[in-house]
């Protein structure tokens, strides 16, 4: 008989993350959730291995979990499996995370749901197919941008690309992926803006953004853009791609086209960059990161509230 059992301590919410410019985004997460009565946690490179050993232990329990850590840092994959195998709902499941990410995977299912994606080839991977049909390439629209199937931040991103060539040099560079052969998409100019958009799906709400693909500069979408930009449109495009991807925070670009097209030029990007404006220049407008955070907080709770213990595997994909 144990008479003196270990206790285990209950987290409403578990926020990993291991990116310095992560820290303010993470921060006001974990204050968000004390206000609003949530328990949370954090857990960074400084205390992975004995959070880890408590789940293993069950010594503390997550009720959900965001991992904002394990895509670019495989230590935080076995915390991740670990609660894979408890009760833990995981914003962002890793493995719809690595289904959703991959652009090769997810575009015939974007393309089967109805939305408008550029003109795509998919080409194999460098090892296994070093050469590619030249013609192929030459016959296909110009500029063209070639992408690796997965990864983010532009990473491996080739734009412009008019030849053989240039398909050759991005393949190269990552010989274990296949790539997208992309047409170019060039938006309308409105207001003197481009027509390029970053769209967050956050726990079933959906913000717009401003986001010139040159700059990277972010602008709020405003009531007032309504007269240019059709708003519910970029709300329907993200809602079909969520309902495709099964995640609960990301973001996608789409671009107006010079034929008024609305254009998915890129599905899914996920971990979300949550640097501040108000610190970086390419960061993203403060009043966006703070519903972000309102309403990671806002459905966690909801969910609580809803299910009390059993977290289950309630998720707000449309």
């Amino acid at each position: 008989m144990n008479l003196n059992p270990r206790r285990c301590s209950e987290v409403n919410l578990g926020l990993a993350f291991n990116w310095q410019y992560d820290a303010d985004f993470i921060h006001m997460l974990d204050r968000a959730c004390q206000q609003a009565g949530v328990s949370s946690f954090i857990v960074g490179a400084h205390n992975l291995q004995q959070t880890c050993l408590e789940v293993h232990n069950d010594e503390r329990r997550f009720h959900w979990f965001l991992d904002r850590a394990s895509d670019e840092d495989t230590h935080f994959l076995k915390l991740n499996h670990l609660l894979q195998n408890t009760s833990t709902s995981i914003l962002n499941a890793h493995d719809r995370y690595l289904h959703a990410i991959d652009k090769a995977e997810i575009h015939a299912d974007l393309l089967t749901s109805g939305l408008r994606l550029p003109l795509t080839v998919v080409l194999p991977p460098h090892d296994r197919q070093p050469e590619v049909n030249a013609r192929l390439i030459e016959e296909f629209a110009k500029p063209f941008v070639v992408k690796p199937a997965r990864g983010g931040g532009g990473r491996g991103v080739l734009t412009g690309g008019t030849g053989v060539e240039d398909v050759k040099r991005a393949r190269a560079k990552h010989r274990d992926q296949r790539f997208l052969l992309q047409q170019s998409v060039e938006p309308q100019t409105l207001d003197g803006r481009r027509a390029w958009f970053r769209v967050y799906f956050v726990c079933g709400e959906v913000l717009s953004c401003w986001w010139d693909d040159r700059t990277h500069r972010y602008a709020v979408v405003t009531a007032s853009d309504a007269k240019v930009v059709r708003v519910a449109e970029l709300e329907r495009i993200v809602r079909i791609i969520a309902h495709v991807a099964h995640l609960d925070f990301f973001s996608a670009e789409i671009a107006i086209d010079l034929h008024s097209r609305y254009v998915v030029v890129d599905y899914v990007n996920t971990p979300c960059d949550m640097r501040l404006q108000s610190k970086h220049f390419n960061g993203v407008p403060d009043t966006i990161v703070h519903q972000v955070v309102t309403a990671i907080v806002a459905y966690v709770k909801a969910q609580l509230k809803t299910t009390g213990s059993d977290t289950g595997d309630a998720h707000l994909w449309p």
